[in-house]
């Protein structure tokens, strides 16, 4: 019943046309059972008595009926497509919109193979069911409901001895169904987990080249198909089972009603015609039996899916909009984390009492070894994650009580791998402002240091990149990803290892041409590896282990010798080590040209 509700409630905005198309098949339905009962008047009243004047009006009265029965078709088929193709619309723009509010954390733990199959695939088999199943279902009902009536008012003795096959019927139907429902959940899991894989593959193919893996992703690919294989044929097996069992008890109950039936017309009980409208509305009575079978598939199928969808749908978003949201105009950029802490996974904090004050247009610098907590702390910021402990001010009010979409659309970032979209490189720079013009997308381009290799594409701004930008290099993906948010013209503004991928002199360029100018009156906050790219900035935090170990500006902690001080001489050291390796060589290489 619980599932009959939840197909049900995806029709509610839309009950009056299924009223209509309700009516369209009860009409359809109370039509189609008249020619029968023609049949019945023909034989023993035109044939018999020989009333010419009765089958000229039983034949007009039969070509209306078609023509109306044409019509009402054509009704319920329109009705139902419109409801159909509405209902799975509305299915995947709630799911996709659902997925939206989901916290980072939630798709950042979810296969993204086993999210597009839940968004296409379960809404798909939802849809076959709307389509293949709903309307013959409905159909099906009322011709048996029906047919029934008219059978028990055409013989009583013989409607009773062709349903005496009916219990055990539905011994077998009530009996396998609950294990076709677990066969088809099982092949969705299936679909859900080679769709999942399918997507890591082909994102990460020249992983897969590089290490000559194509004979062993084949081979799992291979393994995966076998098991979706066995499978569904084992759920076939289970359909064609309970198909045949509803075919053969119906063939049963045809032989038993043909000696019953013949007996009777001998013994004068029911006329001829009466005998073969009864057999022709028997056939119209197992028919839909068998066919509701075969719908049962369909069924048993979009629940498995609708339970799959119903499962993301109650998750919780753990980001939500606060009930009573404070909408910001202007952000100043005053920021405060105080006494925050954070853990992933509620047991192990990756952040420990972080206090820190960052002021209007202040650039300040997160440094530190890989995982020492700079990327969190960002995270904490965008508000893709809750800290576990403390609080984060915005220009003095509280992050939690902003409105999330308004406070996102005044913050802009460059990652150090950075996503671009599938399209042209001109939408994804206007990505983050849509409405820009042509002479803002040239003039961001050209403080990224991005226009002059677009004009030299074939394309130029209109050139497609293809899937996450694989047309383009690390560095010109890199670049494009700094002309976006350049043009969004952010009030805070993040940079995680946005010059990562360029080489040395281009990373000047940008610092100069893009960065500097871009900063200018922005809160900024820079995540590096590279010390020699955050020398100007206002203020250095120096992580370690989840704390902040040091704070100040480049020179004051060089002069204090500590953590930064240290990384700092390593990499300088280094850089001066290879400059002169550089230099040794070019002088071994001019030496021995001469």
């Amino acid at each position: 019943m619980k599932n009959a509700r939840d197909f049900l409630s995806l029709l509610t905005p839309y009950r009056k046309h299924a009223f209509f198309a309700c009516l369209s098949i009860l009409i359809a339905d109370l039509l189609g059972l008249a020619f029968p009962w023609v049949i019945k008047i023909v034989i023993d009243d035109v044939l018999g008595k020989k009333n010419i004047f009765l089958l000229n009006a039983l034949a007009i009265a039969l070509l209306f009926i078609f023509i109306v029965k044409f019509y009402v078709g054509f009704v319920r088929e329109y009705l139902v497509s419109f409801i159909g193709e509405n209902v799975v619309c509305d299915v995947r723009n709630r799911l996709y919109w659902h997925l939206q509010r989901l916290s980072v954390r939630y798709i950042e733990n979810t296969p993204i193979g086993k999210i597009i199959s839940g968004i296409i695939g379960d809404v798909e088999s939802i849809r076959k069911f709307l389509f293949g199943g709903v309307i013959d279902f409905i159909y099906s009902f009322f011709n048996i409901f029906f047919v029934l009536i008219i059978l028990f008012i055409l013989d009583w003795r013989l409607t009773l001895i062709s349903l005496i096959y009916m219990p055990f019927f539905g011994v077998v139907f009530f009996k396998l169904s609950p294990r076709l429902k677990e066969k088809y959940e099982f092949v969705r899991t299936k679909y859900a987990d080679l769709t999942a894989r399918l997507h890591e593959v082909f994102n990460g193919i020249r992983i897969v080249s590089g290490f000559a893996k194509e004979e062993y992703e084949a081979n799992e690919f291979g393994f995966k198909q076998k098991e979706i294989l066995n499978a569904s044929l084992r759920s076939h097996r289970l359909g064609i089972l309970l198909w045949m069992a509803s075919e053969f008890l119906s063939s049963l109950g045809l032989v038993t009603l043909i000696w019953f039936g013949a007996r009777a017309v001998l013994s004068g009980r029911i006329s001829v015609g009466t005998l073969m409208a009864f057999y022709s509305y028997v056939g119209m009575l197992f028919f839909p039996v068998i066919k509701m079978v075969i719908i049962n598939n369909y069924y048993q199928e979009a629940v498995v899916a609708l339970g799959r969808i119903n499962k993301i749908l109650i998750e919780v978003p753990r980001i939500e909009e606060p009930k009573h949201p404070v909408r910001l105009d202007t952000i100043q950029g005053n920021i405060r984390f105080r006494e925050v802490s954070f853990s992933y996974d509620d047991t192990r904090e990756v952040l420990f009492g972080i206090n820190l004050e960052v002021k209007e247009s202040e650039v300040v610098a997160l440094v530190g070894k890989s995982g020492a907590g700079k990327t969190t702390l960002i995270n904490l910021l965008l508000r893709f994650y809750e800290p576990t402990k403390g609080v984060i001010l915005i220009d003095g009010y509280n992050l939690k009580d902003l409105a999330l979409k308004s406070y996102r659309s005044k913050i802009a970032m460059v990652l150090q791998d950075d996503y671009l979209f599938s399209g042209t490189l001109r939408e994804n720079i206007l990505y983050g402002k849509p409405q820009a013009q042509e002479a803002e997308v040239i003039e961001v381009a050209k403080l990224a240091n991005a226009h002059q290799f677009i004009v030299e594409l074939p394309d130029g701004y209109n050139t497609h990149i293809g899937e996450r930008g694989v047309k383009l290099s690390y560095g010109q993906r890199q670049r494009i990803s700094i002309a976006r948010a350049i043009l969004r013209e952010p009030a805070i503004l993040i940079l995680d290892e946005a010059t990562s991928s360029v080489d040395s002199e281009t990373e000047r360029l940008i610092i100069e041409q893009a960065f500097k100018k871009l900063m200018s009156g922005r809160t900024t906050f820079i995540i590096a590896h590279r010390l020699s790219t955050i020398t100007y900035a206002d203020k250095i935090i120096f992580l370690e282990n989840g704390r902040i170990t040091e704070m100040g500006n480049h020179f004051e902690l060089l002069d204090r010798k500590g953590d930064y001080w240290r990384m700092w001489f390593e990499q300088t050291r280094n850089v001066n080590y290879t400059s002169q390796s550089s230099s040794g060589n070019e002088t071994e290489n001019l030496g021995s040209g001469s």
